[in-house]
């Protein structure tokens, strides 16, 4: 199961959406569809319980802090061009 902010190699997926763990984050990108149908309410659910592992980790966090300062990498060249 994915622990929020344990394991920072570790990595997630419902359908097309990712989910990123790192130490200070949890990233999440890509595409998820919501159909109204069973499949949809599976990843509804799916989403749901990694969402409440979030949640939970945040409010058991010692001394959370108001803001973590996360450095944002820099543009990088594209080789291919």
């Amino acid at each position: 199961m994915f622990k929020p902010y344990e394991n920072a190699t570790e990595s997630h997926a419902i359908h097309d959406l990712t989910l990123e763990n790192a130490e200070d984050c949890v990233s999440l990108y890509g595409n998820l569809q919501l159909t109204k149908d069973q499949a949809g309410l599976q990843a509804a659910k799916a989403l749901q319980a990694v969402l409440n592992e979030v949640v939970k980790a945040l409010e058991s966090a010692p001394d959370l802090p108001e803001a973590v300062q996360r450095e944002h990498g820099g543009e990088v060249e594209n080789p291919f061009l």
